[in-house]
């Protein structure tokens, strides 16, 4: 049964994409690129991957009011077998399980495997000053760059480059726009364990600066409160969220956890911008420094220290191509991460990307001795 529901949704994508182009209500967009990957370790270790990532974006207005989306992501996947986990690659963590391995070789130095997700699946109606949505979709209250607390929906990990579009949850999202700079929201979610996440938003603008506040319950586990403000002093971006989460099954309990993220940004005549954030988020020293790679665990759990430093540059060295440095540093656990990107525009809708991400650790740290260095480079064609 489960095999069908996964033949069905491929079925309907190929009809979608067979819709004649001409039709003005279908849409089509996405891109194909190929990254090879390189890991080494001090120890001498070093791993590959090669990746094959396929993305398709449908969208069909069916009348003035009524939409529905759909985005798949295919990933063919080769490399060490360190680097290949079927199991977690084709985990779903919504309530529909819209992800699944068509194939996956274990044997052999190379093994590899094909993989489907449907990270977006969901039908909006939108009438006067009223957007309902239901389905997968990305819930997105985050205001911050790198670590957002309100985001307590589908959080992200800022490490994943190679999805820029991030997940989605399986929710209800019902939206009242009061004005131009006003709107209230009411989002219900559930995930694969049949764990309920409820909150409600309100947005608004007040002389210049941007204010929203969040309250609610999180995978049935705690009360949520929080919020984020956001403005502009003399050309610099100031970005703050907080959200503060407290046990439901035992009120009395003084064990909340807090986590609060502020930034800034700036961008200069020449278009070098600069960036900084932090984050204080009092979980103690909690895991290794690769947990928070693939992604965190959830808006209560970004990092795995309490004090947490992120900085980064960008310039457009030419018109084509582009550079940023990036950087963190784990306050607690004495380790460090550092990235280098370089992003080549080399004809229309053709781009190519060189990424470099190292972390370490030194001194005491709890998370041992660890160093090790990732290279990508990344061929992309969108369409």
């Amino acid at each position: 049964m489960k095999r069908l529901k996964h033949i069905l949704l491929s079925l309907c994508c190929l009809i979608v994409i067979s819709v004649n182009a001409q039709e003005t209500n279908w849409s089509l967009s996405g891109y194909v690129s190929g990254m090879p990957s390189i890991i080494m370790q001090a120890k001498g270790e070093t791993w590959w991957q090669g990746l094959v990532h396929n993305r398709l974006n449908f969208g069909w207005q069916i009348n003035e009011y009524l939409r529905v989306d759909a985005g798949m992501r295919n990933r063919f996947i080769s490399g060490s077998p360190v680097m290949l986990d079927p199991q977690s690659i084709s985990a779903d963590a919504g309530w529909m399980d819209l992800s699944w391995n068509w194939f996956a070789t274990k044997s052999g130095r190379s093994p590899s495997l094909l993989n489907t997700t449907f990270d977006r699946l969901n039908v909006t109606f939108e009438k006067g000053k009223w957007k309902l949505q239901l389905g997968r979709q990305r819930i997105n209250w985050g205001q911050t760059f790198v670590w957002n607390a309100n985001d307590i929906f589908n959080t992200y990990s800022f490490f994943d480059f190679d999805y820029p579009e991030r997940p989605g949850c399986d929710a209800f999202r019902g939206t009242y726009f009061h004005n131009e700079t006003s709107s209230s929201e009411l989002a219900v979610s559930t995930n694969h364990n049949g764990k309920i996440t409820a909150a409600a938003l309100h947005h608004w603008n007040t002389k210049g600066v941007d204010y929203q506040i969040i309250a609610g319950e999180q995978a049935e586990n705690d009360f949520v409160i929080g919020g984020a403000m956001t403005k502009e002093f003399g050309g610099v971006n100031i970005r703050s969220e907080m959200s503060y989460f407290h046990p439901v099954k035992n009120p009395a309990d003084t064990s909340g956890i807090v986590a609060l993220s502020v930034g800034a940004d700036y961008i200069f005549p020449n278009s070098l911008m600069l960036q900084t954030e932090v984050l204080y988020n009092n979980v103690g020293a909690n895991g290794g420094l690769m947990d928070i790679y693939a992604a965190p665990l959830s808006a209560k759990r970004m990092s795995i220290c309490d004090w947490n430093v992120f900085a980064a540059a960008t310039y457009p060295i030419t018109p084509r191509l582009n550079g940023t440095l990036s950087s963190m540093y784990f306050v607690d656990i004495q380790s460090a991460y550092a990235g280098l990107s370089l992003d080549c525009s080399i004809i229309t809708n053709l781009d190519f990307s060189f990424i470099t991400q190292y972390f370490t650790s030194f001194g005491s740290s709890p998370t041992g001795n660890i160093q090790l260095l990732m290279g990508f480079a990344r061929l992309k064609y969108s369409f």
